[in-house]
């Protein structure tokens, strides 16, 4: 079994490939989309349902989304309205990752052609966003 942040990185690969496919355009986020894009789960839906939602809202706060409205639906479920790619985000797909993935993370969804890639490569994407936000704030600090 994998950890926890292995889950949650798997789970940010799946949400970057799902916006890398519709490019620039605004799209709704909802409970509908977290089961079909989390096609790998642990726990039941409302545990699903949270993981999806703590890892869109990490990603907002990182900048690599914008939200446009979040709203808290009845039963603990969110609604992210208006999500698109920022241009961080847009910077994190677009770099060459070539020892990780032998290219960019858009790269390597366009090739999929909308198949869905293995678990461990979403995981490989989720990672290097972390490590990409995190190295974004320490340049930043360090300017």
């Amino acid at each position: 079994m994998t950890s926890t942040l292995s889950y949650h990185y798997e789970t940010m690969g799946r949400v970057l490939a799902f916006l890398v496919e519709r490019g620039l355009s605004t799209t709704d986020l909802s409970a509908g989309n977290a089961m079909e894009i989390m096609t790998e789960r642990r726990g039941d839906e409302a545990v699903v349902l949270k993981t999806f939602a703590d890892v869109l809202k990490w990603m907002h706060s990182e900048d690599i989304i914008r939200v446009r409205k979040l709203s808290e639906n009845v039963g603990g479920a969110y609604t992210f309205l208006g999500v698109q790619l920022t241009a961080k985000g847009i910077a994190l797909i677009s770099a060459p990752h070539d020892k990780e993935l032998g290219g960019s993370i858009e790269r390597k969804v366009t090739e999929a052609e909308g198949k869905k890639l293995d678990s461990s490569i979403y995981a490989k994407i989720g990672e290097i966003a972390g490590g990409f936000a995190g190295g974004f704030t320490k340049s930043i600090s360090s300017g």
